[in-house]
């Protein structure tokens, strides 16, 4: 999960393929982690909680809307998601969207996606530059040796489960709080984006 290797396969219908290492996790048996959200795609009934580029997974800390890097060394990155799940660095650049998409095992899974601050155009799927925490749109060479933009249909073996990938310590997650508002409670808000995202939390910390 670590560093994916990048397969391309070529279909018969002429269609980009990219295959991610990492083993596909589907969205009715995972855990959660403490203060994330969960997403619920209401066209498919989806439930997810990673959020997924090309080459990295996050989450997203309800405290803060913070995302969060699981890929990698766990940590805090610059980046925060408002209300309308818009995506800004904390200079205040626009940085994209969190979206669900349909990947090319037919799942409907959660995205960080370019918007139109990307030279390239929207709704492409980013590449994650752990090195200088910044975005790119994800691109292979076409046969003329042109750079073509990834789509989330061109990507495979998407991540749901972000607990199974966290292996960072309490710092990484929202305070505690006791008494009514406590970490697992549930928080439910129905966005006009077609999905609605849930704040839970399976691995309940003790006051």
């Amino acid at each position: 999960m670590n560093h994916r290797a990048l397969l391309l396969l070529a279909a018969s219908c002429g269609c980009i393929l990219f295959c991610r290492s990492a083993t596909a996790q589907r969205a009715d048996n995972f855990g959660l982690i403490d203060g994330s959200i969960l997403f619920v795609d209401e066209e498919s009934n989806s439930r997810c909680a990673a959020v997924n580029t090309f080459n990295a997974d996050f989450f997203i800390r309800s405290c803060d809307r913070r995302l969060i890097l699981l890929s990698g060394d766990d940590r805090e990155t610059p980046y925060v998601v408002d209300a309308g799940f818009s995506v800004t660095h904390l200079n205040g650049s626009p940085a994209g969207a969190i979206r669900f998409a349909t990947d090319n095992d037919g799942a409907r899974q959660v995205f960080w996606l370019s918007d139109d601050s990307f030279a390239e155009g929207a709704d492409l799927v980013l590449n994650y530059i752990s090195e200088t925490d910044t975005l790119a749109v994800a691109t292979i060479a076409g046969q003329e040796g042109e750079q073509i933009p990834l789509s989330p249909i061109n990507v495979r073996s998407t991540e749901c489960d972000p607990l199974a990938s966290f292996d960072g310590g309490e710092e990484l997650l929202c305070p505690r709080t006791c008494g009514v508002g406590a970490a697992g409670a549930s928080l439910t808000l129905t966005l006009m984006l077609g999905f609605s995202a849930t704040r839970r939390g399976r691995r309940r910390r003790q006051c």
